[in-house]
């Protein structure tokens, strides 16, 4: 799924993330996925930018509309960065990519 979405999705970015997304069309069920890489440093650092992004999506889920696929790769700012900032920047994206909702 990452690999498809990232290549054939439109792409959106912040200082703390960016936000792939591609539209399935099938009304399903949002789909979404977690990544780092490794510029970010260590497994550690790495995971903590997954886990503050995952729990910034979870919080604004509701936003996410049906059909489609989304990948959310961490930046360093989503791991230096205070929470409200990190929630903030995923708040952003959402709005930029789904119309402002909320």
């Amino acid at each position: 799924m990452f690999e498809r979405v990232v290549r054939q999705g439109r792409g959106y970015a912040n200082r703390c993330c960016a936000l792939y997304v591609l539209r399935r069309g099938d009304g399903g069920p949002a789909r979404v996925g977690f990544a780092a890489g490794r510029r970010l440093g260590s497994a550690v650092r790495r995971n903590r930018a997954r886990r503050r992004l995952r729990e910034a999506v979870r919080r604004l889920r509701g936003e996410l509309p049906g059909g489609v696929d989304t990948v959310w790769i961490g930046r360093v700012a989503a791991v230096e960065a205070p929470w409200a900032e990190v929630e903030a920047a995923v708040r952003q994206l959402l709005a930029e990519a789904f119309g402002d909702r909320g």
